[in-house]
């Protein structure tokens, strides 16, 4: 059975969603343990496991699937805003330290900081590469470094905002979303060879585009300001289609016909058959963000 599991920024939850019945099966409750905020941000699969970086909670939980519920939770630094793992180590990124942290899950300790640009908002990592790379907001730039020796740090300047950088199913390619949030533009796609290091494409975009997700042939790009799905032909390097969703679409994910977006504003999950464009939408938690699929 496929779940997605989204975070639930300013309700402290994790939602799990049965996406064959489409419907919510449980709200998982990261506050049993504490009476702050929480303020669960980005999401990932270790074993077993969910491992959620907190951005309230400046924290990193650790989510038992088969118990459904936090197991443990570990102070991290301020503002985890995202988190991916490579072999045992969990890379967090703090938006307020500029750093990634490394984070060994067999030893339950920090073992290394890597700097990074100003105020990171995603990591994502090749599995065929073992390269990470970071989207930097507030210095418009991104961060790729080698996760085998935490060497080999690159900076590279993009354009305003960036809030998602992702690599290629292939891991030959990086997708970055220029957001140019708050500014009159629309915001585009840049598309870097891991090679050379260098643009290959850049495509126009929504309104305050935040987040991509990939699948062999297409990409797929959620636009906050306008409320819409772009739908990118990869090998074409051209949009086809943009796909109405409404309301103000940010975490997504790609599951066999169907997209999904979470509405950050009405707080639904919405569910879009990605050839007749039908649509379905459950209510969820509040301010949904990052999204995981088991």
């Amino acid at each position: 059975m496929s779940n997605l599991y989204i975070c639930n920024t300013s309700t402290d939850t994790i939602s799990k969603i049965n996406l064959v019945d489409f419907k919510e099966e449980k709200q998982i409750s990261l506050r049993l343990k504490s009476q702050n905020k929480i303020g669960p941000h980005g999401i990932c699969l270790y074993e077993d496991k969910l491992l959620i970086a907190n951005s309230f909670g400046n924290s990193l939980s650790i989510v038992s699937i088969i118990e459904e519920e936090e197991v443990e939770n570990y102070f991290i630094g301020m503002h985890c805003n995202d988190v991916e793992v490579y072999e045992h180590n969990a890379y967090i990124i703090c938006g307020e330290l500029n750093n990634i942290i490394v984070f060994n899950l067999m030893m339950k300790k920090i073992i290394e900081e890597i700097p990074c640009g100003s105020y990171p908002h995603s990591i994502d990592i090749s599995k065929y590469t073992a390269l990470a790379v970071v989207a930097n907001m507030h210095s418009d730039s991104i961060t790729i470094f080698d996760c085998l020796n935490c060497e080999n740090v690159y900076q590279i300047a993009v354009s305003e905002y960036p809030t998602k950088a992702v690599f290629s199913e292939d891991g030959q390619y990086i997708f970055v979303c220029e957001s140019k949030l708050g500014l009159k533009s629309c915001g585009s796609l840049r598309i870097i060879d891991i090679n050379s290091l260098k643009t290959v494409a850049k495509i126009k975009l929504g309104n305050s585009p935040v987040d991509i997700c990939t699948s062999q042939e297409y990409c797929y790009i959620s636009n906050f300001g306008d409320g819409t799905i772009s739908v990118l032909d990869i090998n074409k390097l051209k949009v086809i289609k943009k796909i109405r969703v409404g309301g103000m679409p940010r975490g997504i994910m790609v599951h066999e016909k169907y997209v999904y977006a979470g509405d950050n504003y009405n707080n639904l999950l919405v569910q879009v058959d990605i050839e007749k464009g039908n649509k379905k939408v459950i209510s969820i938690g509040g301010e949904p963000t990052g999204m995981t699929l088991i």
